[in-house]
């Protein structure tokens, strides 16, 4: 059971699911399962290739931090392995390609100490 997601979000008729054992990142070794599912239907589906990155602008600078993404072995879920370099607030961005078309969304998540 993956418990409540930390953040939710919509693109292109798919409803995307971020789940932490947590309940959010942390600074530190993050293990991240993202499910995509039919936004009518409640279905998961497959997306085919996923990317999920964090950036941090800093004045002077934009720190970075990408993921490591596998299949986690039932259609439509994906396990992303990231290490943010510091805790606060990070931009996240979700982008997908493949049988469902391409899609992508950013949005703002805290990475607790």
């Amino acid at each position: 059971m993956l418990g409540a997601p930390f953040a939710t979000r919509t693109v292109n008729g798919l409803t995307v699911n971020f789940y932490h054992p947590e309940g959010g990142l942390k600074f530190a070794m993050n293990e991240v399962v993202i499910e995509f599912r039919d936004a009518a239907r409640n279905v998961p589906v497959d997306v085919g290739t996923v990317k999920f990155d964090l950036d941090m602008n800093m004045p002077g600078m934009v720190m970075h931090s990408g993921s490591t993404i596998t299949p986690a072995g039932e259609p439509g879920r994906y396990r992303a392995k990231i290490k943010p370099d510091m805790a606060g607030d990070w931009t996240a961005q979700l982008h997908y390609d493949g049988p469902r078309g391409q899609g992508s969304v950013s949005f703002t998540v805290n990475v607790a100490q």
